[in-house]
């Protein structure tokens, strides 16, 4: 090959390079691609920069492939947006009866439907949080809707603002499964205690308190802690929560307590400072969605994922306590006649209840906060359980 053909080659792959790599400043090859993947390191490529009409997107819908649905942060306009992998705007959709108060997440149900989640709540102080519900999108004519709304309140909140050890109820992630609605905390503890709970809504329009379902450890750090979004991919029941360097996956748990399920973590190569949304694509597949900021919105990612194998939702059946961690009461259910009871030791393994009787709740309230391990015996079987008092 002669010197000017050299030349052009090399001319054709620095204009190649420059058209295609979205990000040429930042991102960069890396020779320990294979090895990260296969060790469930996660890459996240961007796809495109988003409209500037949403520069400051605050969560995602992906209504198709080439159809992404989302909205600004706190105190923008009370629309939705729908752009493409291309980076064009699509679609505006004005939400006419709705006030974009802190609109954190979007979650589509199987009619298609949307939920725009107005509970952000970073002073953990509000008493007026919401949900909105708009039809499936394609079914709206023009670019105005009204919304259906769910009003709710936390069970275990009762200060507004609560003292700042217990600053965990800001809800910036949500999905929907079945006929409700699953909440999950963005955690602003001072110091941060790595907890994110999560908690339970009628997915239909009315007022409502949110039950506590449960609560899981994300890591000591507020970038590890802090959940921005959630997803459930609707073909294998697989749960998935999003912070700035991980996504945690839960499959086969009992009966929609996903936090009870085995749990995954997959670490991002860098993490994503400001990553606001994660949406299935399809079974293979992640959007995420990043803020952006005046001078310009932020990206569009994709994830190559690793399907579950195999999700089991175990459906319900024995016992099961709940919610957990509790305040006061731990409600027991159960699959089957006869008497329960129960013994209670603490994480020192000192004991201290004993062959308790227990029919449908376990007064507790006079316990310190904690970890606790409770043993219940019935019908000649007996199993442990772990259990946090708040």
């Amino acid at each position: 090959m002669n010197r000017i053909s050299i030349c052009f080659t090399i001319l054709l792959l620095f204009i190649s390079g420059s058209l295609f790599d979205v990000k040429s400043q930042s991102i960069k090859v890396d020779p320990d691609l294979n090895e990260k993947l296969n060790s469930g390191i996660i890459i996240a490529r961007p796809v495109i920069q988003i409209p500037v009409a949403v520069y400051e997107s605050s969560g995602i819908a992906v209504a198709g492939p080439n159809r992404i649905w989302s909205h600004n942060d706190a105190g923008n306009t009370n629309e939705l947006f729908c752009f493409d992998t291309t980076g064009n705007l699509v679609r505006a959709l004005l939400i006419l009866n709705a006030t974009n108060i802190d609109w954190e997440d979007l979650a589509r149900d199987d009619q298609g439907r949307i939920y725009i989640n107005d509970a952000g709540n970073n002073e953990n102080n509000r008493t007026d949080l919401k949900i909105h519900r708009i039809p499936d999108p394609a079914t709206i004519v023009g670019s105005v809707v009204e919304a259906e709304t769910i009003n709710f309140i936390f069970e275990d909140q009762y200060n507004f603002p609560p003292p700042e050890p217990n600053r965990n109820f800001d809800i910036e992630a949500m999905l929907w499964k079945s006929d409700s609605l699953y909440l999950f905390t963005k955690n602003r503890s001072i110091p941060q205690n790595g907890m994110c709970k999560m908690y339970r809504l009628p997915a239909n329009p009315g007022n409502y308190t949110a039950m506590l379902m449960g609560s899981v450890f994300l890591g000591f750090t507020d970038s590890e802690a802090r959940v921005t979004s959630a997803d459930l991919n609707l073909e294998t029941g697989e749960v998935i929560l999003l912070t700035s360097t991980k996504i945690v996956s839960f499959v086969n748990y009992p009966y929609n307590h996903f936090f009870e399920g085995d749990k995954t973590e997959h670490f991002f190569s860098e993490p994503i400072v400001q990553i606001e949304g994660v949406d299935f694509v399809d079974n293979e597949r992640l959007f995420l969605i990043e803020e952006g900021s005046k001078r310009g919105g932020g990206y569009l990612y994709e994830v190559l994922w690793q399907p579950a194998s195999s999700v089991t939702e175990i459906p319900p059946g024995g016992i099961h306590l709940f919610p957990n961690p509790f305040t006061n009461n731990l409600n027991i259910a159960k699959t089957f006649d006869g008497e329960i009871r129960f013994d209670l030791w603490d994480v020192s393994g000192n004991i201290i209840m004993q062959n308790i009787p227990a029919e449908r709740e376990l007064t507790l309230h006079q316990l310190s906060p904690g970890i606790y391990f409770v043993r219940l015996i019935f019908n000649n079987e007996s199993q442990m359980r772990r259990i946090v008092k708040l």
